[in-house]
């Protein structure tokens, strides 16, 4: 599906959030088939000398929070770009598009906006450019844009993608305060709770689920596994406490949208969850209004990213304007807008917090947004990088084989 922006035209559309993990690698290669990214011969950007249009093709639903940013851009730059081309696939196929127009000799695609998935993908097939350190003087100074926390998200880029969502997700734990008076707070007391209240307690599938993953990819953390980045070798501890927990757990939902379902209705009284999800489905309705979170005592947040990415083979002067539009979407004004949109409650700019959002998106916020726990909450823990690609598809291999087919075991 594509849409169209133009100086004085508004399109709308909903971008849907596709959450898919590729069976791809992550590596970071030097150099591509199209084009160099060494930074010796790194392709030099030239400014436009009239506007050209430029397309940006999301795989993650990024545009849901960044589009109105992308559209301000054309109003503001009327000398750079003439309008901007939306287009949306769902995340497995987006290295298969931008490969099959290299190919061809006809890519169109000016930016990728996607998550680590995405960009692992396309970093192995060696589709993308690295933007870092090559075009590091022409991008807004990340230094003054990025913490630690947000750091660690940018790093798991190699170089090759420009964070520009940072969520630091999850997993929380969603509860039904009538029925859970006092929730868990270790990964012990949820397994003594599961095993009291056999049935309502269960995650949607890892590999279908953003709070399923989340959960999973926290385990390691909280359970002292050898190595939290090596599911296959290194979460002894987490596969053997999922078996155990999985005895009192009567099914693993295909999706988050199913397990929300059963928790809103009553089927379930805990459930995994990240923010995003929390805010929306108290909103929406799913979710009763009174619906409590909690986090884990030793709570390592799992965080989530997006990335701006530059297709192989671009002109110099769509370069250009991309350098120009990335560093103009991370700026404090523009960023300032993303708070309270699609359960952001976070910038991917370290220097804006929920009391500067826009005006529409502080009402939500306050309703939504527990003033009275995230702040806290964000300040507790430590912040992790997600597992890179492969090892996440590892992940689910092993969770298939040792906990999924295994319910009701």
């Amino acid at each position: 599906m594509t849409t169209r922006f133009k100086r004085g035209v508004q399109v709308s559309g909903a971008a849907a959030f596709v959450v898919a993990m590729l069976l791809a690698g992550c590596g970071a290669p030097s150099t591509s088939s199209t084009g160099t990214t060494s930074s010796s011969n790194a392709a030099k950007a030239v400014k436009p000398t009239k506007p050209i249009p430029i397309t940006v093709l999301d795989g993650a639903g990024n545009l849901d929070i960044n589009k109105p940013l992308f559209d301000q851009f054309v109003a503001d730059h009327p000398e750079l770009v003439s309008e901007i081309n939306y287009q949306k696939a769902a995340a497995p196929d987006v290295a298969g598009k931008v490969h099959a127009q290299q190919i061809a000799g006809t890519s169109d695609i000016s930016i990728v906006l996607g998550g680590p998935d995405v960009l692992g993908s396309l970093s192995a097939q060696r589709l993308i450019l690295q933007l870092l350190p090559e075009y590091k003087d022409e991008l807004i100074d990340l230094s003054k844009v990025q913490d630690s926390d947000r750091q660690v998200l940018q790093d798991l880029a190699a170089g090759y993608g420009v964070m520009v969502r940072y969520d630091p997700a999850g997993p929380l734990l969603a509860y039904h305060p009538d029925a859970v008076p006092t929730p868990p707070k270790t990964p012990k007391q949820l397994l003594d709770w599961a095993k009291a209240n056999p049935g309502k307690f269960t995650y949607a599938q890892p590999a279908n689920s953003g709070p399923g993953r989340t959960f999973m990819m926290s385990l390691p953390y909280l359970l002292g596994d050898k190595d939290p980045k090596d599911p296959e070798k290194g979460w002894d501890k987490t596969w053997a406490y999922l078996a155990e927990l999985g005895k009192y757990v009567s099914s693993y939902p295909a999706s988050s949208t199913i397990a929300s379902q059963q928790f809103g209705s009553g089927q379930l009284n805990i459930t995994p969850t990240i923010i995003s999800i929390d805010m929306n489905n108290r909103q929406n309705g799913t979710w009763a209004p009174n619906t409590a979170a909690s986090i884990f005592d030793d709570q390592h947040w799992v965080a989530d990213g997006h990335y701006f990415m530059v297709p192989n083979g671009v002109s110099a002067e769509t370069l250009y304007v991309d350098l120009k539009l990335v560093s103009y979407i991370l700026d404090p004004k523009q960023q300032s807008r993303t708070i309270g949109t699609a359960g952001s409650l976070t910038s991917a700019n370290m220097n804006v917090t929920p009391d500067q959002a826009a005006p529409e998106n502080a009402a939500a916020i306050k309703k939504w947004g527990r003033p009275d726990f995230y702040p806290k909450a964000f300040a507790t823990g430590k912040t992790v990088a997600p597992l890179d690609p492969v090892k996440l598809q590892d992940a689910f291999d092993i969770w298939q084989r040792k906990i999924g087919s295994k319910v009701g075991g």
